[in-house]
């Protein structure tokens, strides 16, 4: 058996007119209809985030060998999403469909891997796929866009909200568009980097509240009243050996099933929710086809397991990593570029704050001192004095390079394998650098990209998320946290 072949047998998969969908994986789906597929995310082979990610349970070979797609939808950018490995998979003129976003990096990005047919679609733009398969998408976020797809096969109606967070008036236009929803599908558990933020010297400290993604499905799941909730996107691991312990805080679905149950008898919902695993579908004729599998019973030996199958790739990751070793003068380049950049409104809360980063490979630790607010100087630092900093940021010297290089700075935070320290008086400093870097990785910077043509239209049809967005300052001025204030919003939908 192959590392990513779970031990359940795939039953030959059939065409049927009458529509049907699948769950390939993490955030895979595939939607049939007269003999015409649809993937959306097609993320089915190898890790994501430098070896820390994996598709929990993992996906089947025969079932990979039966998708023949002829289109394909990709909510957003985030590689457990846009996988290239994956994507490589398909005929390089599969139709490719993507949000119109306010930059073109999903159409950069593609073309880059070779995939020569790809349509944007606008904000709550209609596509007729096939005579009786369709989508709409609907765009969300400030930073990297996440978007949402409501997918039309016949009479079925499915609703993959994926890891988009509407809430407020931008999930009330996918209501008003769609009033009777048959499934939905939504993440579950935390993809950020929360659980890996500390407070130095009180080591306690838990910054993230990991039952809110519970209670956010469950009202999201409220809000949209579908005949059917599926836990999804959210149906990986972490196999990296630096991230392996974090796996008891991954909600599974078993737990999203267990905490939706009592919050629909309390609210008297009549949703059900299903849970799927790679290879399970619905069929209109026949309803669902679920396999019998214990991947959630027995996870912890699952876990084990499947760690051992993929060592041989950790430990080939693990002696490339070793080996890195980055420049001083790179790493100079890149941060006075952005200090160049940006706006010296963000940089004067960084005066005087100069951010250590931690470069690790191997046994080797290599520090560097960041001053963006000084034209993005930058100087070495010797191990010994790493604990006098009152920000420092530690990264595996790999993906630090990489992040660099690919401009990826918010993709290496969800790897978890980057831990962000700060003491409570810098924390607003700390999280002040981090959300620069993430704002060039989105081209939000410079300023004047968000006064491009190409942005202006793609932000007019989203004017709804400003009502949000400003509900959203409000709320943090009155003092509250952001996972509250998704829950506050949801709440008042």
């Amino acid at each position: 058996m192959t590392f990513d072949q779970p031990c359940v047998t795939q039953k030959p998969q059939r065409e049927t007119g009458d529509g049907y969908f699948q769950t390939l994986s993490h955030a895979g789906l595939r939607v049939g209809i007269d003999g015409k597929q649809l993937l959306c995310d097609p993320w089915l082979t190898g890790s994501c985030y430098w070896r820390s990610w994996w598709n929990y349970p993992p996906v089947p070979h025969e079932l990979i060998a039966t998708l023949k797609p002829d289109f394909i939808y990709l909510t957003h950018l985030h590689w457990d999403h846009f996988q290239g490995a994956s994507l490589r998979l398909f005929a390089p003129d599969t139709l490719i469909l993507v949000p119109f976003d306010r930059y073109d990096r999903m159409r950069r990005d593609l073309a880059a891997i070779g995939m020569t047919n790809i349509r944007e679609v606008r904000h709550g733009e209609r596509v007729q796929l096939a005579p009786r398969l369709a989508i709409r998408s609907y765009h969300f976020s400030p930073f990297v866009t996440d978007s949402a797809v409501v997918i039309e096969a016949g009479e079925t109606v499915l609703f993959n909200a994926n890891d988009a967070k509407l809430a407020g008036s931008p999930l009330r236009q996918v209501l008003n568009d769609y009033p009777s929803i048959d499934f939905c599908f939504r993440s579950h558990s935390s993809a950020n980097s929360r659980i890996c933020t500390h407070v130095i010297g009180e080591p306690d400290v838990v910054i993230d509240d990991n039952e809110h993604y519970l209670r956010a499905f469950s009202l999201f799941i409220e809000k949209v009243a579908p005949r059917y909730a599926i836990p999804f996107a959210s149906n990986s691991c972490l196999l990296h050996d630096d991230v392996f312990h974090l796996n008891s805080l991954v909600q599974t679905p078993f737990a999203a099933q267990r905490y939706f149950e009592r919050f629909a008898a309390e609210r008297g919902l009549d949703t059900k929710l299903q849970i799927m695993v790679p290879g399970d579908r619905w069929e209109k004729e026949k309803g669902f086809e679920i396999a019998e599998q214990d991947w959630f019973e027995q996870r912890d030996k699952h876990l084990a397991a499947y760690r051992e199958r993929v060592r041989p790739t950790l430990d080939r990751q693990a002696k490339i990593e070793a080996k890195v070793k980055i420049p001083l003068a790179r790493i100079q380049r890149y941060f006075a570029d952005i200090a160049a950049k940006t706006p010296s409104l963000l940089l004067r809360p960084l005066k005087g704050r100069e951010v250590l980063i931690v470069a690790h490979a191997g046994n080797t630790a290599t520090g560097f001192a960041v001053d963006l607010a000084s034209k993005g100087s930058v100087r070495s630092v010797p191990s010994e004095e790493f604990d006098t900093f009152a920000i420092r940021i530690e990264f595996p010297a790999a993906i630090f390079f990489q992040s660099m290089a690919k401009n990826m700075f918010g993709h290496a935070s969800i790897s978890k394998r980057v831990h962000y320290y700060a003491t409570r008086e810098a924390m607003p400093a700390m999280r002040r650098f981090v959300a620069i870097l993430e704002l060039f990785e989105s081209e939000l910077l410079p300023l004047w990209y968000n006064f491009r043509w190409r942005s202006i239209r793609a932000l007019l049809l989203r004017w709804r998320e400003a009502l949000l967005y400003a509900a959203t300052l409000l709320d943090l001025k009155r003092g509250y946290d952001l996972p509250t204030i998704e829950e506050r919003q949801l709440e008042r939908t």
